[in-house]
Order: C-alpha cells, then structure tokens, then sequence
C-alpha cells in the first residue's frame, strides 16, 4: 500500500517597502531565481505608493502584486496588509516575510521549508555588509546563548551551531517562514510600534503557540542602502533607535511572552547611549523611551512616542551648524 504523497507547499512572499526600489528590485530577483518559486505570489506593500515602486513590480519575472497604501505607520501595518492579501488564496500553506532589503541565496527557500517541518515559524541567521552575524534568533535552548554570541561568519556559525534547526524564543524578522496557521492563531503584527519590534512580539508569539526554529543552514544578507550622513537620516536612525529602546521597554514589563527581555533592555541602553553619545540630551530622551514604554504601557506608536520623537527632530534641528 503506497503511502499518500504530502502535498506540495504553496508558499507566499509578502515584502514591506518603502522608496527602496534598487533593494527591492535584487530582493525581486532572488525570488524569481529560487530553486522552490513562492508559486502563491509575491505581494508587496509599499508604505509610500511611489511610482518607481510599481514600475519595480511590473518589471519582475514573478507574479508580483503591487498594493499601494495610503500612509506608512511601519511595517507591522504592511505586513499585515500583503499577509492578508495572500491568505486570501485558501491553498497558501506558508508566507515568507520579507524587508526589502534581505538577499536570499537561491536554497534559503528551499531549506527553510524543509526546517519547518511541523512548527510554526523558521528563520534563517542574518549576516551584514562584511559577511559578520548581525541578526539571530535567540536560542531557547540556554546553552547555545553564548555560544552564538561568539559567532561571526557563516563558516562560523555552520560549525559552531550544526545543520539541525534549534528551537528560538524570538528572532529578528528580515526573513522568516511563518506556516498559514500561525496567523489563524496567532493574529499579525502589531500595528502601533511604529517601527522595530513588532517582528520579535509575533515571533514569540508563534514560538510559545506554534514552536519556532532557526538554522545555520540558510545564511541571510541583511543590506540596507549605504547609511548616509546627512542630517536627516542621522535624526531617523535616533527615532528609530529610540522607538526600538521603547518598544522593547513596554514588551518585556506587559507582554506575558516577553519577560525574559528584561535582561536585554540594560545592553540595548547601552548601545544607544555609545552610539548617540553620553549627553543629558540624549540620557533624557532614553528615559523617556523607557518610562513610556515601561511604565506608561505605551509603544512607540502611540501618542507618547509620536511627541517623544518630534522633540528629538526639533532639538537635533535646533543642534545643527547654520
């Protein structure tokens, strides 16, 4: 008697962007040349419904939707609009979630979904500019917690990790396999961090519901646009900075998932303190992420951080040289 063969995986792209069209367009293309296609479409929400962006779209080999939207209140609502979007074929058994700006190797797909195998998410370990580890899942298992910390290249971590997936309590989402039942259990992203964290509170959330893994296996480019020096982009990286410190402050004291990030927030703090520099200015502005996310329940999209980082801009504005 022959046993039932599986059936065969119906995987959705979904990308949040926003006026990256060069990103997009090589992140379009490792798409388009992966050895397992996303056959249930690629879906990208773009947050500032530019032109160029549709042009991107309707240049792509893949069976790319463009959805436009209105205003750009982070990714978590992007996401949530092309998720949405590709469930709506009843036959899509996973979604990838992507920024645009992740490089996959042609069998990340591929291995990603053979990693799966039974949980709710899987993610890949993502690496920088220099080929350096630069964003990975937090291990649950306790003793692999420093042993990745120690970890720089893919050589590196392919050795010091194995190529068996390990169980994650969160991970960073610049790519990640999520099956269709993650979202019908445990809703979408959140819509009211503004910007950073949101993909670490639905990746704990699916690890606690659905079990997540990670593996050495896939190696991720993370590869933002060159940083600029200019004065406007350094006041965005604070504001982002500062919504990250805030968000993590409000998930570790009121998120029943996130207690254990607690023992990240001193680290993060200071960071942020080292980057931006050690002046009463910026030591008011990190308490004042914490106090509204920690003590005022607050994340940084909601009004306390909208008025946070409008003084920042205004203070950073009042700082520069004539």
């Amino acid at each position: 008697m022959s046993t039932p063969a599986s059936p065969v995986p119906r995987v959705a792209a979904v990308i949040a962007t926003y006026r990256r069209p060069e990103e997009l367009a090589r992140l379009l293309g490792n798409l388009a040349r992966s050895q397992v296609r996303p056959t249930g479409g690629v879906f990208v929400a773009d947050n500032a419904a530019a032109e160029e962006t549709r042009k991107v779209c309707r240049a792509s080999s893949s069976e790319v939707h463009w959805l436009p939207r209105t205003e750009n209140i982070g990714p978590g609502a992007a996401w949530n609009h092309g998720i949405r979007e590709a469930l709506r074929d009843p036959a899509v058994s996973h979604v990838l979630v992507l920024d645009d700006d992740a490089v996959l190797k042609a069998d990340a797909l591929g291995t990603l979904l053979a990693a799966i195998d039974g949980q709710g998410a899987a993610a890949p370990l993502l690496f920088d500019r220099e080929d350096h580890l630069w964003g990975f899942p937090e291990p649950a298992e306790q003793a692999l917690r420093p042993v990745i910390r120690r970890l720089q290249t893919e050589a590196d971590c392919r050795l010091g990790l194995g190529l068996t997936p390990h169980h994650f309590c969160w991970a960073t989402g610049a790519c990640m396999l999520y099956v269709r039942a993650a979202f019908e259990r445990c809703g979408f992203f959140r819509e009211d961090f503004w910007m950073l964290g949101e993909d670490l509170d639905f990746s704990m959330r699916v690890a606690t519901s659905l079990g997540g893994v990670f593996t050495a296996q896939v190696a991720v480019r993370h590869l933002p646009p060159e940083p600029s020096h200019a004065a406007d982009a350094r006041t965005g990286h604070r504001l982002k900075f500062l919504a990250l410190l805030q968000n993590l402050s409000y998930l570790a004291f009121h998120a029943p998932h996130c207690a254990h990030l607690r023992g990240y927030l001193a680290g993060n703090f200071k960071r942020y303190l080292r980057t931006e520099g050690m002046t009463p200015g910026n030591l008011a502005e990190a308490w004042s992420a914490f106090a509204l996310g920690a003590l005022r329940k607050q994340p940084a999209g909601a009004a306390g951080g909208a008025r946070l980082r409008e003084r920042v801009s205004q203070r950073m504005a009042q700082d520069r040289p004539e």
